[in-house]
């Protein structure tokens, strides 16, 4: 069988492709793929521990550390005691933070749109579909 017919390869080659047109795009936004993940995960998830912004996110816990702390500077975030354990601190997005993430996810949105083409809402989630299914298989569920 050919490279190209191999899913895993095209997989990976759609990852890949998406990626690069992501960080290209949020550039401008002075972010990266990484730090907007951070960023839709706290809007999407208030509360969440920087352990579970990093699974959520496909990075490590000690690079979580480091994107929490540069959107600190950028001033798209700030971080305060939790209310249900005052030694963890809660990531919450700044105004300029929601701003920022609404701008990116506009351009975002373009960009799977542009990924996805001419495919119907059907056709989408069944690809949706059977990328979970690919994914569990492998994770063992």
């Amino acid at each position: 069988m050919a490279k190209e017919n191999e899913v895993g390869y095209l997989v990976k080659r759609v990852q890949l492709a998406l990626r690069a047109m992501l960080d290209s795009t949020l550039v401008d936004l002075d972010l990266t793929t990484a730090q907007y993940a951070v960023l839709y995960h706290i809007a999407h998830s208030p509360g969440a521990s920087n352990a579970e912004l990093a699974r959520l996110s496909f990075v490590t816990p000690q690079t979580m550390i480091r994107l929490v702390h540069g959107l600190e500077r950028k001033h798209f975030l700030l971080r305060r005691p939790s209310p249900r354990d005052p030694h963890m601190l809660e990531a919450r997005l700044t105004k300029d933070g929601t701003r920022v993430l609404r701008t990116a996810q506009r351009q975002v949105n373009s960009i799977h749109d542009r990924m996805l083409g001419s495919l119907s809402p059907a056709e989408r989630e069944q690809l949706a579909t059977w990328l979970t299914y690919l994914a569990e298989q492998i994770e063992g569920r």
